[in-house]
């Protein structure tokens, strides 16, 4: 009996610790997961179309070497659905998406329906691929991205986008670049 109620006391006690400390640890990465899309330039890529993810892998590694303050990485979703979830969400602003799946999402074609509309923006074209972004995606960024993988156009085989595919707008920044705008950069705060 005095065995049962040690066990029974014991298990209250770690339950009674464990509960408040288990929520604080679960809820961590998630308070911190802001910041982190704050400080690193994400290119969504999806585990479904092999093709994309290279391309968005050999994106990434110009982006680095160009913009290196952008700490550019590739995140891979599992599926295409999944990319279309988080860039409706604006949990990514950035995706490559072959020509087909860009419009399927852009016009909520199947298996897009219930992210329509969703609104993107061309900033790169390779005749195949884009590099779309959410219209929340600052000018500068966009300006300061295409920069970035122009200076390496002949490699990557990239092209002037002359208008948005499928309906979708040139991203401002992109347009302001190909048009040999200067925009003003925010100061750093």
């Amino acid at each position: 009996m005095q065995r049962r109620r040690f066990i029974a006391g014991l298990i209250a006690l770690t339950a009674g610790f464990a509960g408040p400390f288990s929520r604080a640890v679960a809820h961590t990465p998630y308070r911190f997961w802001d910041v982190f899309r704050k400080e690193n330039l994400q290119v969504l890529t999806s585990h479904e179309d092999y093709t994309g993810d290279d391309l968005g892998e050999e994106w990434v590694v110009s982006l680095r070497k160009n913009l290196p303050l952008s700490r550019a990485m590739v995140s891979r979703a599992l599926n295409m659905t999944r990319v279309g979830s988080l860039l409706k969400t604006n949990q990514s602003i950035l995706a490559v998406l072959s020509y087909k799946h860009a419009r399927l999402m852009f016009t909520g074609g199947p298996p897009f329906e219930q992210f329509s509309p969703l609104h993107l923006e061309v900033l790169i074209d390779n005749g195949k691929y884009l590099l779309v972004a959410r219209p929340s995606l600052p000018l500068h960024h966009g300006f300061m991205i295409t920069e970035a993988l122009m200076k390496d156009a002949e490699k990557l085989q990239l092209v002037k986008p002359v208008k948005g595919k499928f309906g979708m707008a040139i991203h401002a920044g992109s347009k302001a670049f190909f048009n040999g705008e200067k925009i003003k950069m925010p100061k750093e705060q």
